[in-house]
C-alpha cells in the first residue's frame, strides 16, 4: 500500500529527482508542486479507466421533471467521478453494444443529473477514492507516471522526461486493463433460440 507521499516520491524519481519529500507542507519546490498537482492527477487517473477497486453500482434516485427528449431524470450519485454505463437493477453482465442504454449528464439547481429513457435505472460508475490505502498497486504506479508527466517540465525543463513519463503512463494503463480483465468473468452467453429449439 503506497501513501500519497510515496507515490509523489516515485513520480519525482521518474523525473530524475533523487531527494524525496517528507510532507506536502515542507518548504521545497518539489513539495509545493506535488501538493498542487497530486489531487487533480489522482482524479484524472481515476476517471481515465474503470479501475475495479473504485467501481460501484447504485440504483438511481428519480427526481422527476425530465428534460425535453428524455423520459427520466435522475440525481447524479454522490462521489461519482465518471458514469460508465446505465444498467437495469440486478444486472451483472456488461451490456453488449446493441443493449447499451443511452444517457446524458446534465445540471440543475441541485447539481448534476443523469437523463435517460430507462425506468428504474441503475448506474455503474467510478467513485472518488482519496484514501491511498485503498489504491491497488497498478493504480499507484499509473498515478506516479501521470504525476511525473506534470512534474517533468517545471522541475527539469527536459521534454524527454515528460515523454518518458507519458509512455510509462500509457504502458501502466495497458497492464491495468489486462489485470482488470483477469479479475472478472462474465456470465456465460445464453443459448440462442435456434439452439434451444434444436435440442
Amino acid at each position: 500500500m503506497s501513501s500519497d507521499i510515496e507515490i509523489c516520491n516515485i513520480a519525482l524519481s521518474r523525473v530524475a529527482h533523487t531527494s524525496p519529500i517528507v510532507s506536502f507542507s515542507e518548504r521545497s519546490k518539489e513539495a509545493e508542486l506535488c501538493k498542487v498537482l497530486y489531487a487533480p492527477m489522482r482524479e484524472l487517473v481515476l476517471k481515465g479507466f474503470p479501475w475495479p477497486f473504485a467501481e460501484s453500482t447504485v440504483t438511481l434516485a428519480d427526481i422527476g421533471s425530465p428534460a425535453p427528449g428524455w423520459a427520466f431524470r435522475y440525481r447524479y450519485p454522490a462521489e461519482c467521478l465518471a458514469v460508465r454505463e446505465i444498467i437495469l437493477p440486478g444486472w451483472r453482465r456488461a451490456p453488449t453494444a446493441d443493449m447499451q442504454i443511452p444517457f446524458k449528464v446534465g445540471y440543475d439547481a441541485g447539481g448534476r443529473v443523469i437523463h435517460t429513457d430507462q425506468p428504474e435505472a441503475a448506474v455503474r460508475f467510478t467513485f472518488r477514492v482519496e484514501d491511498s490505502t485503498f489504491f491497488d498497486a497498478l493504480f499507484a504506479d499509473a498515478l506516479a507516471w501521470r504525476l511525473g508527466q506534470e512534474l517533468a517540465l517545471p522541475l527539469s525543463s527536459k521534454p524527454d522526461l515528460q515523454q518518458f513519463c507519458k509512455q510509462g503512463y500509457a504502458e501502466a494503463l495497458t497492464v491495468a486493463q489486462g489485470a482488470a480483465f483477469e479479475e472478472s468473468r462474465d456470465d456465460p452467453e445464453p443459448e440462442s433460440e435456434f439452439v434451444t429449439v434444436r435440442s
